[in-house]
């Protein structure tokens, strides 16, 4: 009998469609990256979805928020339009939204029954820190970032994709966080002073917010969701790190790891 995912058997089979529909997949982050994460995870009929965010829809963020329509308020949290979407498009598929961090101690709790993690967060503070958790876990981690930067004479934008697995190893030892950043995400707001007394810009007069585009997002969420396929199927072995440079028009494929990890050495014996 044919059902909607005859097209997907075709390049999956019966056992690896059979594995996304029993595949529960947290969402860390329900932005524009996380959006389209979860518009695609639901077309491909994963069996549960887990979606952390404790932001909600503003009019600065309806131009790359999938799932939000004309018709929704400000103010409606993005884990309750994600949840709507999914269910519009496949109403059999288990979703559980949480209005949280994932570091609260629902969204830890949360993150304890899923087989898969998709991080679709902004500050690399966060980043660490999800890192860390899934390490201990031995939980497959798929990070993605978009970035665009607007110069006087150009415009670079693009993105980056991060497999974390014992095999790929970590976002530390693939040396994608800024430890900068991180310190000042995580940092308390003394140690945020000293260091903006350091490099003479408080932060308040830097731009808070860059260009965000929902192309660019979907390209670096579709390059992630695929990674996500090949760890999940077997259509082949996934990348440790993906760089999308759209001002190039290219995808590079990087495979740079530190040996002597903390991190990777934190995962449970029975995942290394």
């Amino acid at each position: 009998m044919r059902d909607r995912f005859d097209r997907q058997r075709l390049m999956f089979g019966d056992r690896g469609q059979k594995r996304l529909r029993e595949l529960r997949v947290a969402v860390v982050g329900g932005g524009g990256l996380g959006a389209f994460v979860t518009l695609e995870l639901a077309y491909l009929g994963v069996g549960m979805i887990v979606i952390l965010d404790a932001d909600v829809l503003e009019l600065s963020n309806r131009n790359r928020e999938v799932g939000a329509w004309e018709s929704h308020e400000e103010g409606t949290p993005k884990v309750a339009l994600l949840g709507d979407l999914v269910a519009t498009i496949d109403s059999t598929i288990e979703v559980v939204a949480i209005p949280e961090r994932f570091e609260s101690p629902q969204g830890r709790k949360a993150l304890q029954s899923v087989d898969v993690v998709m991080g679709c967060m902004d500050g690399d503070g966060a980043r660490l820190e999800l890192n860390e958790l899934c390490c201990e876990r031995g939980l497959p981690l798929i990070d993605m970032a978009s970035d665009t930067f607007v110069e006087p004479d150009e415009v670079l934008f693009g993105g980056r994709v991060c497999v974390v697995t014992a095999e790929t190893g970590c976002l530390c030892c693939q040396r994608v966080l800024d430890q900068r950043e991180i310190r000042l995400d995580l940092g308390s707001g003394e140690q945020r002073a000293d260091e903006d007394a350091i490099y003479g810009v408080r932060r308040e007069a830097l731009a808070a917010r860059g260009p965000s585009v929902i192309s660019f997002n979907g390209v670096v969420a579709s390059l992630g969701v695929t990674e996500l396929l090949a760890l999940v199927t077997g259509i082949r072995k996934p990348f440790s790190q993906l760089d999308y440079r759209g001002h190039e028009g290219i995808v590079r494929k990087i495979v740079d790891r530190s040996a002597d990890c903390y991190y990777c050495g934190l995962r449970p014996e029975r995942s290394r």
